[in-house]
């Protein structure tokens, strides 16, 4: 089968390694729409996108993760870097409730498909949850522009793959079953 949208979905992997090529805005917003196009729970779109271009507030958000990670004793590699120096972060928000995780799933799936299909990589960041760890929410919250009300869900790097693409992992077997 040739169809455009499965190849993305198939083609797509975590990529850790970015160029420093800036992404076209449009490029961005073609993203960030398809992230707010996602189905989300009695359809509240309750969530909220911060788009980060800049290089010194990744950075920012970078050291902020790594602070918390090491006040919690997670250990990382020397030199590790949480956006694996990627020119696009964009950090998921949303009123915790419900479904609001099944809904930042949703969202952070279709710009991942999405930017692929533009030819543009990604890596979903869980750990960014970790800078709430060593400073004070309301500051990190305002430097995010975090909506009142709303708690930082996870992050999503983007950029153009510096390098070979990853191979495809094994995948999992007897995992389905059909009742038919």
């Amino acid at each position: 089968m040739n169809n455009p949208t499965i190849q993305a979905i198939l083609s797509r992997r975590s990529v850790r390694k970015y160029l420093t090529k800036p992404i076209p805005e449009e490029m961005i917003q073609i993203i960030v729409k398809s992230g707010i196009y996602a189905p989300s729970a009695k359809n509240k779109q309750n969530w909220h996108f911060t788009v980060i271009t800049e290089p010194q507030m990744i950075e920012k958000v970078n050291e902020l993760t790594l602070l918390g990670m090491e006040k919690l004793g997670i250990e990382k590699e020397e030199g590790y870097h949480v956006f694996y120096h990627a020119p696009l972060v964009i950090v998921l928000s949303s009123v915790i409730e419900g479904y609001s995780g099944l809904n930042a799933g949703c969202a952070i799936e279709n710009m991942a498909i999405a930017a692929k299909s533009l030819g543009i990589d990604s890596c979903i960041i869980g750990q960014t949850r970790y800078m709430y760890h060593q400073a004070n929410h309301i500051d990190i919250n305002r430097m995010l522009k975090i909506p009142e009300g709303y708690e930082h869900d996870c992050s999503i790097c983007f950029g153009y793959i510096d390098g070979e693409e990853p191979e495809v992992k094994p995948r999992k077997q007897d995992l389905v079953d059909y009742i038919r």
